[in-house]
């Protein structure tokens, strides 16, 4: 199921740095706990406290909400995968809109006074 995202547009260069956190594939998890062998003499390692992740802070919607928004004109979707993804398959009306013209600040093309809802996956 494709994750959406509901934005304004000012929101669009704090959307940049969490959907690059979200998508990337490259970036390894620091949130795993470590293995921990106890011993009678050694006290247990404490237990890692899993960082914040930026995404969690962003307003997310459904799919029929967004659906019903796209429909009654208030909303747009952009796909932030890339052009490569989006060209395989993408949701019917949504923008091609790369990751990467975000992080450039790049925001040409986007409607304004209309919600941006962004996916990936």
């Amino acid at each position: 199921m494709k994750m959406l995202f509901l934005l304004s547009r000012g929101a669009l260069v704090v959307l940049g740095g969490c959907l690059a956190l979200g998508c990337s594939k490259l970036a390894p998890s620091n949130t795993q706990a470590l293995p921990v062998t106890a011993t009678a003499s050694s006290p247990a390692a404490p237990t890692p406290v899993p960082t914040q992740n930026p995404e969690d802070k962003m307003p997310r919607i459904n799919a029929q909400e967004a659906k019903s928004q796209v429909d009654a004109g208030k909303a747009v979707i952009i796909d932030v995968r890339g052009t490569e993804a989006y060209k395989i398959s993408h949701i019917k009306g949504a923008l091609d809109y790369p990751l990467a013209k975000i992080e450039g600040k790049d925001f040409s093309g986007l409607p304004k006074g209309k919600r941006i809802i962004a996916y990936c996956t």
